[in-house]
């Protein structure tokens, strides 16, 4: 039987080592990028020499500065990052065609088939390390994992010394997870750590030899899991990338005002980076969902559309709607918004339009003139042609922005149902927009 080889790979500290790539001058020293250029805007990465002097990701602009006054800050430039992830990827392609796309900086290659031993696939990853430097950038390093399955794989990236390769095989796995902390397995977090705590488990060497028949009457299938992933048997492989299940956006307003225009400018934006999203991935959605805070409080509400629909406006229309009927006292301070029950585009029309379903998302599906928009917006640029509510928004409101799957996550079910409660749940810091996407 042939020897299953998987490579995860993980660009380290991303967003900072790209920029001190792009500007020489930061490199060797502290660097932030924030999600925006406030005294209260959030740090989503911070380059070695900041996490040096303890400035780490989440921590405020003021915060980091308190830290260290030197502290360089940058805004976050997504299209700079993208880029430099399609050149690191179309290097990955060239050793496998089977490649899962984690996260902007992070991918697993299966590398079954294209290599003969592990021998050969530290080789290749190394060729790989070489090539990033050449051909992508001399100040951006990698950390790298080769098993046997994607699980391990992950684990020995994550707990590699930066710029390293960790490679684990049955011979050296126990080893390698002697002595070592509950929480430096993937998906283990201090929750499931106290659970393995009161099992008299405090260590992955431990739970990797504990009875798996013990485990599963503790957790069920969790419990399986926990001992499959750290005894080598695979359980997903690399995942082909699937339809996301839901897709939105959301923002925290820097302006606090009552301005309705204002607000349903930021609203038109939202859902027009929404609808492009559906588009893009040629999907339609067959519900929409608003969510917004307020000084005193916040809301919202759902609904689901008589016909699936991927058109911006009639998303703008519905959280307008929305907005009106909920909004009752505060000052708004931020929104959220997002289409789910997700299927790809269908041509049928409806015999039986009716006003609510004409209101609601049931228009014609011909999205020629919005996907004529949205090439030429791609070509020449975000928003060179945008819809006349987003006009005099400044850019800043609702700009560009990149999700972490890593640490994003958006149960929407438990959404809508907070959203049919009237309450609100969670919010980013200043100025800070997630992209939500269900996978």
């Amino acid at each position: 039987m042939q020897q299953r080889i998987i490579l995860h790979l993980d660009v380290n500290s991303y967003f900072a080592s790209v920029e001190q790539q792009a500007n020489p001058f930061y490199r060797g020293k502290p660097l932030g990028v924030a999600a925006t250029m406030t005294p209260y805007g959030c740090l989503i990465a911070t380059s070695k020499e900041a996490k040096a002097k303890g400035i780490v990701t989440g921590v405020r602009v003021k915060d980091g500065l308190a830290l260290d006054p030197n502290l360089i800050v940058v805004e976050v430039d997504p299209p700079k990052y993208r880029s430099t992830t399609e050149k690191i990827f179309s290097i990955l392609a060239e050793y496998s065609e089977d490649i899962e796309t984690y996260s902007i900086d992070e991918a697993f290659v299966n590398l079954t088939g294209f290599v003969r031993s592990f021998d050969e696939a530290v080789k290749v990853g190394r060729i790989i390390k070489q090539r990033i430097f050449e051909e992508v950038g001399e100040w951006l390093t990698c950390s790298m994992g080769i098993a046997q399955t994607r699980w391990l794989a992950k684990f020995a990236s994550d707990t590699a010394p930066k710029g390293e390769l960790v490679v684990l095989t049955r011979d050296n796995l126990d080893d390698y997870v002697r002595g070592r902390e509950l929480t430096e397995a993937w998906g283990i977090a201090e929750r499931m750590e106290a659970r393995l705590l009161d099992l008299g488990i405090s260590n992955l060497w431990e739970l990797k030899h504990y009875p798996v028949t013990n485990l599963m009457e503790a957790f069920g299938i969790k419990g399986y899991e926990l001992w499959a992933n750290l005894n080598g048997v695979e359980l997903s492989g690399v995942q082909t990338p699937r339809p996301p299940k839901s897709v939105g956006h959301s923002h925290v307003l820097r302006r606090r005002t009552m301005d309705r225009r204002f607000h349903e400018a930021v609203l038109m934006k939202l859902c027009e980076k929404t609808g492009r999203r559906l588009r893009g991935l040629d999907m339609e959605a067959g519900g929409f969902w608003l969510g917004f805070g307020t000084t005193l409080g916040g809301g919202g509400d759902s609904i689901r559309f008589p016909n699936r629909t991927a058109d911006s406006q009639m998303l703008f229309k519905t959280a307008v709607d929305i907005f009106r009927q909920q909004h009752k006292a505060g000052v708004p301070t931020h929104f959220a918004v997002g289409c789910f029950d997700l299927a790809p585009v269908s041509r049928q029309l409806s015999l039986f339009a009716n006003p609510r379903a004409m209101r609601y998302g049931a228009g014609p599906k011909d999205y020629g003139l919005a996907k004529a928009l949205d090439e030429i917006n791609d070509k020449y640029g975000e928003y060179v042609v945008a819809p006349g509510a987003m006009f005099g928004l400044a850019k800043h409101h609702a700009d560009d922005r990149i999700g972490f799957r890593k640490t994003v996550s958006w149960d929407v079910a438990a959404l809508d149902k907070a959203l049919m409660g009237k309450g609100w749940v969670g919010a980013e810091p200043d100025g800070v927009e997630v992209v939500r996407e269900e996978a």
